[in-house]
């Protein structure tokens, strides 16, 4: 398969800042769209021993405040919650990544805040991004070690919304495990991570380490009967958070190179934007992890935590912001 790549610098696009972040959310990660139109975001708040996670919303005129602190497990003393989903009630769903001790939660609000907390499933090694589509949530783990392959496999697992305390064992007969692959590239050995739905019901899948978008074909009944490789990005990318508009162009977060591309629906791979190490000021773009379309915007979540080989970052540091590039 060819896969055309249009990696122009000439090309690329500034970034602003869409708000400064508070002190209580230095590590920005996920997003999603409240039922009121306001921007909610999670905060796992690795860079802080002294924080738990929380979620934020962010009003259509810009005002930040926190939506909710997560509840934290008894076992850790603490939250960290990455993906989040809603559903068509507003009920929140939630990957709180703990290790070997991450939960699905399911979140309910009302006029006055967080009103219950449940566990739908627990015992997650690496839980990392969700969807939700037809009563059915899906989240990735980045990491399966007791696959026990030679390279590391990684998997999206899927959940009823109706399905309470459901124990995972992270191994292949697991019976929520919906899709599970092998990454591949020996320098970076991680796997699924970013995922998105189309209006026809499919789901693509990013692998981190390999850099590749595949495209799973999803039949009625919920199964995959088919699946595409359908873009390769440039291998050092990392490819984080995923999202689609209503054209059907995806947007992925490079995470290791500071990168946004987009991917049209003929699957050509342009670059949108790319950024040097940097401190995240004036809406640079800074390790970005999430990415969501939101009011002709392409908002953009900047992590600014990690620093390894093959990643740009070097430090984290202040501000804690959220960028965007104008799609209007």
């Amino acid at each position: 398969m060819v896969f055309t790549l249009n990696l122009s610098a000439q090309d690329l696009q500034p970034a602003k800042q869409f708000v400064e972040l508070p002190e209580y959310c230095p590590t920005p990660d996920a997003f999603d769209i409240a039922p009121d139109g306001s921007l909610i975001l999670s905060c796992p708040n690795f860079a802080s021993k002294q924080l738990t996670g929380n979620i934020l919303r962010i009003s259509k005129g810009g005002v930040v405040s926190k939506m909710a602190d997560v509840p934290v497990l008894k076992e850790t003393g603490n939250a960290q919650p990455m993906g989040i989903a809603y559903d068509e009630k507003g009920t929140l769903y939630v990957c709180d990544n703990q290790g070997k001790k991450g939960r699905l939660l399911r979140m309910t609000f009302d006029k006055n805040g967080l009103k219950t907390t449940e566990v739908i499933a627990y015992g997650f090694q690496s839980i990392n991004g969700i969807r939700y589509h037809n009563n059915t949530v899906y989240v990735t783990q980045t990491k399966l070690p007791l696959f026990n392959t030679k390279k590391v496999s990684s998997g999206v697992y899927k959940f009823k919304t109706t399905d309470r305390l459901i124990k995972v064992n992270n191994t292949p007969k697991d019976a929520n495990l919906f899709y599970s692959e092998v990454t591949q590239n020996a320098d970076r050995q991680v796997g699924l991570d970013g995922l998105v739905f189309d209006s026809h019901g499919n789901l693509y899948v990013g692998n981190l380490g390999d850099a590749r978008v595949t495209k799973l074909f999803i039949n009625p009944e919920g199964e995959i009967y088919k699946t595409e490789l359908y873009a390769q990005l440039p291998i050092t990318s990392a490819p984080d958070g995923i999202n689609i508009d209503n054209k059907g162009n995806l947007y992925v977060a490079g995470f290791a190179q500071n990168q946004i591309f987009k991917i049209d629906t003929d699957k050509e791979v342009s670059l949108l934007a790319q950024y040097p190490d940097n401190d995240g000021a004036n809406g640079a773009i800074d390790q970005p992890a999430d990415l969501i379309i939101y009011n002709g915007k392409l908002v953009i979540s900047n992590f600014d935590l990690m620093a390894a080989k093959g990643m740009v970052n070097t430090k984290h540091d202040k501000p804690y912001t959220l960028s965007y590039i104008a799609l209007e």
